[in-house]
């Protein structure tokens, strides 16, 4: 087993050489721009470009935050360890890096009149990775970020002089509705389009469009899936005439390879519920153990998007007519992962690397019946939490675990839908692209989801969660498994007291009862 966190110097290396490399070849000293750059797929997108192709620049969608001005949040990206490989091997690639200051929530996503003629003048490829990617989001807030942004990028796109391709990062779960997805568009599943959704919540405002979310959002779940369809409507019908392609990745999850083995930067989805289960606060999950798991690495996709951008330049230019390619990217049929094979790898390797903080020994009860969870999670959750809290209190600190055990409990409910509900996929524009890749651009762009081994790669996720989400180092695992076996006496004890109690209470109550008979 590897170490997980090693380089792969091979790799690395042979990215790094001059051999011809028709992918590389295309970005050569040609500008890109970026919207999302500065989220998670973003960041190792701004990497692999800057560290694998000669890419001129990568303008980058970006906007001050929390007292941050723009050159200080790129400052603080490239100090990442996701950089720490780019910045040795080439120490003035960030000076290929342009920050264009807008914001996808303004009109027009905010960009001054200068930036837009930048734009128009220097940009070949648009990469429209940026999105509110929170389920619950108000739809007036998902409507602004998700549809609105992508309409005015189209129309920016059209005034692009040079403009090559255009990729648009939707998701696998966009058309929802659908349980079975193949790689074309369901507009017939909306019953409305983006153009005709925006002009009504302008005329509704916030709060009445707000209010009318379940109407709005018919049979889809959430506001997120039902935005990013309406975009994916807006591609169609008003990017005519672009070289443009649409990328459907599913849930996006640590690095599999590049730079870094297993780095993530967040803890939403499988990566929240792992760190939960690890630090020993989340008990009981409900998940259907036999449905499809999928899950995508964060690296593939950016490569996925780099590939699909020069295979658009291409192919756009011989059938301008016909609607824009789909790429769906989730699990190979014939390499597909199963939330069960998730549990199973994470019940071995969770032991051998626990953490140094965790609160409690921990363990996960999966079930698959929602009233059955409802019950566990009072039982697991909110008794201990309110013991917990009213310990804190005694010792005269701050109450905490109730207020997170509803967050959690908010967080994961509006993931039933996709528990409930089995999904499929086919794949075969993206297995297309792959294979008719050469075997160098293969291995220096690599996608390919049926060479993965799950289990080694949620091996060195479990150690990348440790490290970038934890701050644990792995020197710091002989300590954490120390802590690890007193929580486990203590949590056998804490079983003995509670389920002796309980034996003794049935003991005496049937005693009592055969003694009036």
């Amino acid at each position: 087993m590897k170490t997980g966190l090693q380089k792969n110097n091979s790799k690395k290396e042979m990215l790094h050489t001059n051999r011809s490399s028709d992918i590389q070849e295309f970005y050569r000293n040609k500008s890109v721009f970026l919207t999302g750059g500065s989220g998670f797929l973003g960041k190792v997108f701004i990497e692999k470009t800057l560290r694998a192709t000669e890419a001129k620049r990568i303008y980058i969608l970006i906007r001050p935050k929390k007292g941050q001005t723009v050159e200080e949040r790129i400052d603080v990206m490239f100090k990442d360890p996701l950089f720490t490989e780019l910045n040795r091997i080439k120490p003035t690639a960030r000076t290929r890096l342009a920050p264009i200051l807008g914001d996808c929530l303004l009109p027009n996503l905010g960009i001054s009149s200068t930036d837009r003629q930048t734009l128009i003048d220097e940009v070949q490829i648009v990469m429209h990775g940026a999105a509110t990617v929170r389920f619950n989001e108000p739809l007036h807030h998902a409507l602004a970020i998700n549809v609105r942004a992508t309409m005015d990028l189209i129309q920016l796109a059209k005034k692009m002089v040079k403009l090559q391709a255009f990729v648009h990062v939707s998701s696998a779960f966009a058309n929802c509705t659908v349980f079975h997805n193949d790689e074309i568009y369901y507009t017939n599943e909306l019953n409305m389009t983006a153009e005709s959704m925006c002009k009504v919540a302008d005329l509704l405002g916030p709060d009445k469009t707000n209010r009318m979310t379940n109407e709005w959002c018919g049979k889809s779940p959430n506001t997120y899936t039902f935005t990013k369809a309406l975009a994916e409507e807006a591609v169609l019908n008003q990017g005519q005439g672009l070289p443009i392609c649409i990328f459907r990745p599913g849930i996006v999850i640590p690095t599999y390879r590049e730079p870094v083995v297993g780095w993530v930067d967040n803890l939403y989805g499988p990566m929240s519920i792992l760190y939960g289960v690890a630090h020993g606060v989340l008990r009981v999950l409900y998940i259907h153990l036999d449905a499809n798991a999928n899950f995508v690495p964060v690296d593939m996709c950016a490569n996925l998007m780099l590939v699909s951008a020069a295979q658009t330049a291409k192919t756009v230019k011989q059938s301008p007519t016909e609607p824009p390619t789909i790429y769906n990217f989730v699990p190979d049929e014939r390499n597909m992962l199963k939330w069960d094979t998730y549990r199973r790898t994470l019940e071995e390797f969770a032991p051998k690397m626990p953490l140094t903080n965790m609160i409690w020994y921990p363990f996960a009860i999966v079930v698959k019946s929602k009233r059955l969870y409802n019950i566990l999670i009072l039982l697991y959750h909110i008794i201990p939490g309110y013991i917990f809290d009213f310990l804190l209190l005694l010792m005269g600190k701050k109450r905490r675990m109730i207020k997170m055990y509803d967050k959690i409990h908010k967080q994961t409910a509006v993931l039933d839908y996709f528990v409930e509900n089995k999904f499929t996929f086919t794949m075969n524009n993206t297995l297309k692209l792959f294979h008719s890749l050469s075997s160098i651009d293969q291995s220096l762009f690599n996608f390919d989801m049926l060479a993965i081994n799950w289990y080694e790669y949620f091996y060195n996720s479990l150690l990348g969660v440790r490290r970038f989400m934890g701050n644990e180092e792995p020197d710091t695992i002989p300590k954490a498994r120390q802590l690890w076996q007193r929580l486990l006496i203590l949590h056998r004890t804490v079983q003995l007291i509670v389920y002796g109690g309980i034996s003794a209470l049935l003991s005496w109550t049937f005693l009592r009862v055969f003694h009036v008979l």
